[in-house]
């Protein structure tokens, strides 16, 4: 673990702060599990001097004109109290801006809480905000949408469509474990053309991870060289196995085997063109986020966009997510 000591680095107690909350009633549960305790995280957060308003989410859209109205009258921080949804939906407004994006996990993952150390419950979350300290990261871009985490292709773009379309996605994780086993094994391996930084890569994949993070789903760590503010994007190739060969490569991230390396090719860059001869499924953040174009002059381009993202994160972060300056 580090502390970070960039000239950056504010601590944010140090000050008053005006705050945005925006709510999603639907992540996590009801909205009734968690009124109690969002009321209490707006007392605390008052106490301690921030001025803080609160604002529920009632259909898609609302917490980025939540936020969008944030940045215009320059208030200092927007909590997303919600999961990687919520906070995917948050960052194309703030992506650029001097607020900062803060954040009460209380989604199905909350993979970005648990990547930098946030607490998963709303006491030791609100703790963060008030005791913590604010980083400038990078985001990245699939074409001109913003994400904080990872995008993939492929298998996992083909779990986020099928999740979109069927009700497991009410059954959380069991429903996403069902799909992914289902897809996991039957999706067909895909002819890629990558570019970038003046190569190009010719290979057949079951799927491509562009990470700005490290942790996968909460569990796996395909890009587990990435930083979020060096700059850089991860490119993770998953290559072409048979079924027994996928249940290995499995394994063999979920328990970070050295060995792992030999069934991927492991990139970096600024910017990446994908081209695939057939449309492959994209997810963004966990969200499905339509098709690679199978146009044979036309590239799917993810790219970095470094710096563009203010955050609260704790004092202690993890080494190996952020650069030392």
């Amino acid at each position: 673990m580090q502390e970070g000591t960039s000239e950056e680095i504010s601590v944010l107690s140090t000050r008053p702060i005006r705050a945005l909350l925006i709510a999603n009633p639907t992540a996590g549960g009801s909205y009734l599990h968690h009124e109690q305790q969002i009321a209490d995280t707006l007392s605390y957060l008052r106490t301690n001097g921030w001025q803080a308003e609160l604002q529920l989410t009632q259909e898609a859209g609302n917490a980025g004109t939540f936020a969008r109205a944030a940045v215009q009258e320059q208030i200092d921080a927007v909590i997303a109290i919600g999961g990687d949804g919520t906070i995917n939906e948050v960052i194309q407004e703030l992506a650029g801006s001097s607020t900062a994006l803060g954040v009460i996990p209380s989604g199905t993952v909350n993979v970005w809480a648990r990547e930098v150390g946030i607490p998963l419950d709303f006491a030791g979350a609100r703790e963060v905000l008030v005791h913590g300290q604010t980083r400038t990261i990078d985001l990245c871009q699939l074409n001109e949408h913003y994400f904080l985490l990872m995008a993939g292709i492929g298998i996992d773009g083909a779990v986020a469509h099928a999740v979109e379309q069927t009700p497991l996605k009410r059954l959380g994780v069991l429903g996403y474990l069902l799909i992914a086993t289902w897809y996991g094994f039957g999706h067909s391996p895909f002819q890629v053309m990558l570019e970038l930084d003046g190569k190009t890569i010719k290979v057949h994949a079951l799927q491509i991870i562009i990470g700005n993070t490290q942790l996968y789903g909460g569990a796996l760590k395909y890009t587990w060289l990435a930083k979020c503010d060096d700059g850089l994007l991860d490119i993770c190739v998953v290559l072409k196995r048979n079924i027994f060969g996928r249940i290995v490569v499995l394994l063999d991230f979920l328990l970070r085997r050295e060995q792992r390396r030999q069934w991927i090719r492991y990139e970096r860059g600024q910017v990446v063109k994908i081209y695939t001869r057939y449309p492959e499924p994209i997810q963004v953040d966990g969200d499905y986020k339509g098709f690679t174009t199978s146009q044979q002059d036309e590239a799917t381009v993810f790219k970095v966009i470094p710096g563009a993202l203010k955050v609260i994160v704790p004092q202690q972060l993890p080494s190996e997510l952020f650069t030392l300056r």
